[in-house]
């Protein structure tokens, strides 16, 4: 992958169907293809047969559960019959725009429909998924707030009943381990107790944790080694306690927000700051190694269009029942 210098050179080689699924499968199966279904990577005499004529061109049967199977089976394009070349080109658009490529973009560069395009930009923000992430060593913990200054806002668009000042914004936490990754996450309330799942979950026990003078955080992190910086009284570091890095992030998430998806909605917020964190995190990558690291990752990424669309009904939405994915979030 080192070899290309740009998304021109990628498809200018990889011009023909052919050569895309040849690239697909070298990159989901860099040690050998492998049964999606059972796990045969050639164990116990067992092949699994690659059909290069006929009907089944390119396509896999594994000789010990017999399952046939593509490049495509139990990843996020199964069941597509968009073309393996535009696939390529749209992965190479989300994962390395640093501010993300909005649908009726992605549409008129691939050629395809909005409406396609949207969906293609959920099935691989699906591939990452920091809900497994662990952070150390030193952590910078800041929460900030996604939505519209209530201001700005028409009276029949005014939140001020729930918050005078902040309104029906998102809320997120955000963690950034110095020299490693970021999470960000939703969440509701407005007390520690709404955030400790989080923390829990996140940050490892023994790391030392540095967050500003919030009353969220004045009963201690989980009894994490913690201090603070006053940004009340203009003091925005002590020494290496700072938490200039997260804030810069957030930074960058709303210029994404604002500058490209122009809104976005609760239920759909997670996977934008997902595949927002996985940009942050491989920031010191090539733009074909960060390509090369999406793909190792995509076995079980299958997702439907009912499990992202909701068609409307708030009932569905797995992250906020209470709110519905049609809470749009206007900055």
């Amino acid at each position: 992958m080192a070899k290309y210098q740009s998304i021109h050179e990628l498809m200018r080689e990889y011009d023909t169907e052919e050569k895309c699924l040849d690239w697909f499968i070298q990159y989901r199966w860099p040690s050998g293809v492998v049964c999606p279904r059972c796990g045969n990577h050639h164990e116990k005499g067992k092949k699994i047969y690659h059909f290069t004529r006929g009907t089944m061109k390119g396509t896999f049967k594994c000789g010990a559960c017999n399952f046939k199977f593509s490049v495509r089976s139990n990843t996020f394009m199964e069941n597509s019959q968009i073309p393996l070349s535009k696939w390529m080109m749209a992965i190479y658009f989300v994962i390395n725009h640093k501010r993300g490529i909005s649908s009726y973009q992605l549409a008129r560069n691939i050629g395809i429909t909005q409406k396609s395009a949207w969906f293609m930009i959920q099935r691989i923000f699906n591939i990452v998924n920091s809900d497994d992430d662990v952070l150390s060593g030193t952590v910078e913990m800041d929460e900030v707030y996604i939505g519209g200054a209530e201001k700005n806002k028409r009276p029949d668009r005014k939140t001020m009943n729930q918050n005078k000042i902040l309104g029906d914004k998102i809320s997120v936490l955000g963690m950034l381990e110095r020299g490693g990754k970021i999470v960000l996450r939703p969440y509701e309330g407005k007390q520690y107790k709404h955030l400790s799942p989080i923390i829990e979950n996140h940050i490892a026990s023994d790391a030392t944790v540095y967050t500003d003078e919030s009353v969220l955080y004045r009963g201690g992190v989980g009894g994490r080694t913690h201090d603070t910086v006053n940004h009340n009284q203009g003091i925005y570091g002590r020494g290496d306690i700072t938490t200039n890095r997260i804030e810069g992030m957030f930074s960058q998430l709303k210029r994404m927000i604002l500058g490209t998806h122009v809104f976005v909605t609760r239920g759909h917020f997670k996977q934008y700051a997902d595949m927002f964190s996985f940009r942050m995190d491989t920031r010191e990558l090539t733009e074909f190694q960060r390509l090369a690291l999406l793909m190792v990752q995509v076995n079980g990424s299958r997702i439907k269009y009912d499990d992202v669309s909701c068609h409307g009904n708030p009932g569905t939405n797995k992250w906020f029942p209470k709110y519905g994915s049609k809470r749009k979030i206007v900055l």
